[in-house]
């Protein structure tokens, strides 16, 4: 899609009103938390999550990897934070982010995502990451049948959901 320009006066109480052009295009809804940076000349809107660029959460999913030798992607709504299967930063393919999207529940299914370039087969575990913004992320572990990946999966993202202060 081609990029989107407007023209917009600031009301008395200094707000503005962003284009319906542009809130389908980025995906912004009536609710959603906006951060707001600027430097020098140029203001800047972008959507916010509690869970991007969280360092905390990030260090907590690597000590799970790590400790209890599991293969986990943790995913926003749109790409990889981090993982040890794919690349992070990689766009999340259109089904895995349909399933983000819809905060979906999995136990042990089997199948074949697409994150970027990497293409990762096998039995999955798959629960949301839910806080007052809604539906934020996924955390997804994979493993054979045999494994108890649904409860690694469940355990870390009940952790991420209170330490992004929900119960």
């Amino acid at each position: 899609m081609k990029d989107i320009n407007f023209i917009k006066n600031i009301d008395n109480l200094g707000r503005i009103v962003i284009p319906m052009d542009i809130r389908r295009k980025l995906q912004i809804n009536t609710g959603d938390v906006l951060s707001i940076t600027c430097n020098d000349k140029d203001i800047m809107l972008t959507k916010y999550s509690s869970l991007d660029n969280n360092m905390k959460i990030i260090e907590m999913v690597k000590s799970f990897i790590e400790t209890l030798d599991i293969k986990v992607i943790l995913v926003n709504r749109e790409c990889v934070l981090y993982s040890n299967l794919v690349n992070i930063g990689c766009k999340l393919g259109n089904d895995i982010k349909l399933l983000v999207k819809n905060g979906n529940t999995i136990k042990s299914q089997s199948n074949e995502f697409i994150f970027g370039e990497n293409k990762v087969n096998g039995i999955y575990n798959m629960l949301p990451i839910v806080t007052n913004e809604g539906v934020i992320g996924s955390i997804i572990v994979f493993g054979d049948i045999n494994e108890k990946g649904y409860e690694m999966c469940t355990l870390l993202a009940k952790i991420i959901m209170l330490e992004l202060n929900i119960s």
